[in-house]
């Protein structure tokens, strides 16, 4: 069994390395040219990080409107990367920056976060327990401080005394 092979001529074979090169060129120019460098990863990887600490931040108690909006900058940098390609460094290392002073910020956060709930839970015990306080107070000392009251009060006042003499003396027994 024999095989033969297809003899080319060099025009076609060099018209059609020109096709295929033409093709190769068209899918090149036509595909967007999507560049995400390692620095842009690396910059959506650490602000993603940032985010979830910031959010654990949250669930301590921290108050984090500054460094969320801080944190918004930065993905608005980011995005806007790709609207701006002339400065596309200088936004991805603003927006690195930002994040890694929102970073160094969450620790701080975290702490003035478990120190405000523990004022906050101070505060509600000592609450709970002056109004309890004042309620035993008024239990106790209210019937006192009224009857001396009503005695002060009602020291003058002259008793006549009914019974069986039948004569209404007058008694003056207090005061």
């Amino acid at each position: 069994m024999r095989v033969k092979f297809l003899k080319l001529s060099s025009i076609s074979l060099i018209t059609s390395s020109c096709i295929v090169s033409v093709l190769l060129f068209t899918i090149l120019l036509l595909t967007p040219s999507v560049r995400c460098g390692a620095e842009d990863e690396q910059a959506i990887i650490l602000l993603r990080e940032v985010y979830s600490k910031l959010a654990e931040a949250e669930a301590s108690g921290a108050d984090i409107s500054n460094a969320s909006q801080l944190l918004n900058e930065a993905l608005t940098l980011l995005k806007s990367m790709d609207v701006n390609p002339e400065d596309r460094e200088m936004l991805l290392q603003e927006a690195i920056k930002i994040v890694n002073y929102v970073d160094s910020m969450i620790p701080t956060l975290i702490d003035e976060g478990q120190k405000n709930i523990f004022m906050r839970n101070v505060y509600m015990v000592l609450s709970v327990s002056s109004i309890v306080s004042s309620i035993v107070l008024a239990y106790l000392l209210t019937p006192r401080i009224f009857w001396s009251l009503w005695l002060k009060a009602r020291r003058n006042w002259l008793v006549k005394v009914s019974g069986k003499s039948g004569r209404g003396s007058i008694d003056r027994r207090r005061g």
